[in-house]
């Protein structure tokens, strides 16, 4: 069983060439789950919980053309074939949540899937931020994190005065 994040890279990075186009570059990806916070789901009611509320585990791969869903084992967290993919130009991403302590997470609407809720532990903090930043144009909304300089995002009525007006 997979349990390392180099591990798991590894892993999916070998599967999937199997179902990248000629020529096509992958640019990132992140191990996740769909469906509500896994930290309630299964946390609260375990396998239960994960079977009411069908959640799925995916390896989430960004492509110069393409995002690509792998499925992934629940047992061994390795690949198990093609989920879906859909062309970057034809997602939309919202909430995109890369501050939280546990569980990071954002919403993934596509002509293939409509409103899923990915969620993303903490060790895949970074490679989410790199995926945001990357798609940055197709994210509705604001981000609800800081960006990937680590800057925190400015609470409401703290903003910077504006510039002095030139002489």
């Amino acid at each position: 069983m997979a349990v390392r994040k180099e591990t798991i890279k590894q892993q999916f990075n070998a599967a999937l060439p199997a179902v990248l186009e000629p020529g096509e570059q992958v640019l990132g990806g992140a191990y996740g789950v769909s469906g509500p916070n896994p930290l309630w789901a299964q946390g609260l009611l375990g396998l239960i919980g994960f079977l009411i509320f069908q959640m799925r585990y995916y390896y989430v791969a960004l492509t110069d053309r393409r995002v690509i869903f792998m499925k992934a084992s629940f047992w061994t967290s390795r690949p198990a074939g093609l989920g879906w993919s859909d062309p970057r130009d034809s997602i939309t991403i919202s909430d995109l949540s890369t501050d939280k302590k546990l569980w990071n997470w954002g919403r993934f609407s596509s002509p293939t899937k409509q409103d899923l809720r990915m969620n993303f532990h903490a060790f895949w903090r970074e490679e989410l931020k790199a995926m945001g930043d990357l798609l940055a144009d197709r994210i509705a909304g604001p981000r609800l994190g800081p960006g990937a300089a680590g800057d925190p995002p400015t609470p409401p009525g703290d903003a910077p005065p504006p510039p002095p007006p030139a002489p």
